[in-house]
C-alpha cells in the first residue's frame, strides 16, 4: 500500500517503464545487428580464444578481484555504523598491497612456468608433471589437431560433429565430492546427531517466542491506546518527527498539510483528537480509508513519539494545507480527549 502511494507521488512515473522497455529492446537490437555483420575471421578466433587465453591467469585474477569487491562489501554489511579508525585504515592499506604482490608473484610464476615447459618441449624433453596433470585435470586430453582421433562416426548434424571425450576429471571430483556430502548429511541426520526439520521448526518457534518476549518488555509492550500519555520534550519530539517524515509524508505530506490523507495541523478530525485516538488510529489503522495498520512496523514507544509530533504540527501553517475534513475540536476537547 505505502510503496504504491510513494510511486504515485512520483512525477510523470508512468513514462519509466516504457523508457526501460525502450532501452531493453535497443540493446537487443544492437546485439542482434553486430552477430549478423560479425564477420567469420573473427568469430574463429572468438572461439579459440578460451583456449589459448591463459586459464590460470585469469583464476588468479578472478579471485583477486573477488576479494577486492566482495569482502569489503560483506564487511560494510555487517558493520555500518563503526568507523574506520587510522589504525585499522593502514591496516588495510598493507593487506591490499600484500594482496596485490602476491597476486604479481602468482602471475610471474604461472608465466615461468609455461616458458619452462614451452622450453623443455622445444628440447625434446618431456613437459613437468604439475603441467601435465593440470592440463588432464581440465580435460583438455587432446589436442584440436589430435580431434579426428576422437569422432563419433555417423554423428554428424549439419556440420556439427561428435567427440567421444570422457567427463573431465574436475567434474568428476565435483560428482564424488557432493556423494560423500550426501553419506555425511546422512548420517548426521537420520543418525540422530541433527534435529529433523520438525524438531528444528519447534526449536525456532521456542527460541522466537523468548526473543519475542525479551523484545516486547524491552520497547514497552503494556503501553497502548488506554496508557499512552502525550510526550513533549524536544528530543523525543525531534525522534517522532523522524518517523514522520520516513512512514507517513506520502499520504500527510512533509509538513503535515495533508495529500491523500488529512490535513493534521488544522482543528478538525475523523477518528477523534488526543494522544489516545491518534496513537489508536495509528496503530490499527483504517483499512476502508488506505491507512494501514502500524502496529508490526512500529513498536509502542515508537507510535507513541510519531503520535506526539502529531500532536504538536497544531497550528504550524503548512504551504498548501488540504481543506479540513472531520469534527472540529476546540482546545479543550483535545486536550482532554
Amino acid at each position: 500500500m505505502k510503496f504504491r502511494t510513494y510511486l504515485e507521488t512520483i512525477a510523470g512515473v508512468g513514462i519509466f517503464p516504457l523508457v526501460s522497455l525502450i532501452i531493453f529492446f535497443a540493446f537487443f537490437v544492437g546485439l542482434l545487428i553486430y552477430v549478423l555483420r560479425i564477420d567469420k575471421k573473427s568469430l574463429n578466433k572468438m572461439r579459440s580464444l578460451p583456449l589459448n587465453d591463459g586459464i590460470v591467469k585469469k583464476t588468479i585474477l578472478s579471485i583477486a578481484f573477488f576479494c577486492c569487491t566482495g569482502l569489503p562489501a560483506f564487511a560494510q554489511e555487517t558493520e555500518k555504523v563503526r568507523a574506520v579508525t587510522g589504525t585499522e585504515l593502514i591496516l588495510y592499506v598493507v593487506l591490499a598491497g600484500l594482496a596485490f604482490v602476491s597476486i604479481q608473484l602468482l602471475i610471474l610464476l604461472a608465466n615461468a612456468w609455461k616458458l619452462l615447459n614451452k622450453a623443455a618441449v622445444q628440447n625434446g624433453k618431456p613437459a613437468t608433471s604439475f603441467a601435465g596433470w593440470w592440463k588432464k585435470f581440465r580435460g583438455i586430453g587432446v589436442a584440436l589437431q589430435d580431434e579426428k582421433k576422437i569422432l563419433i562416426d555417423g554423428h554428424d548434424y549439419d556440420g556439427i560433429q561428435e567427440l567421444d571425450n570422457r567427463m573431465p576429471p574436475w567434474l568428476q571430483s565435483l560428482f564424488i565430492t557432493t556423494i560423500i556430502i550426501a553419506i555425511g548429511y546422512s548420517v548426521y541426520y537420520f543418525g540422530g546427531f541433527g534435529d529433523l526439520q520438525l524438531a528444528e521448526l519447534e526449536n525456532e518457534i521456542a527460541q522466537a517466542e523468548v526473543d519475542k518476549k525479551a523484545y516486547m518488555e524491552k520497547v514497552g509492550a503494556s503501553l497502548d491506546e488506554n496508557s499512552v500519555t502525550l510526550l513533549t520534550e524536544a528530543a523525543v519530539l525531534g525522534q517522532g518527527k523522524t518517523i514522520f517524515q520516513e512512514k507517513c509524508t506520502a499520504c500527510h505530506g512533509a509538513d503535515g498539510g495533508g495529500t491523500v490523507g488529512p490535513n493534521l495541523t488544522d482543528d478538525y478530525w475523523l477518528h477523534g483528537a488526543g494522544i489516545q485516538n491518534i496513537f489508536k488510529v495509528i496503530k490499527y489503522g483504517v483499512p476502508e480509508k488506505g491507512m494501514i495498520s502500524w502496529e508490526k512496523q512500529l513498536s509502542p514507544t515508537d507510535i507513541q513519539k510519531v503520535a506526539s509530533y502529531v500532536i504538536s504540527l497544531k497550528d504550524t501553517k503548512p504551504a498548501s494545507p488540504k481543506e479540513p475534513q472531520g469534527e472540529l475540536l476546540n482546545v479543550d476537547q483535545v486536550a482532554k480527549n
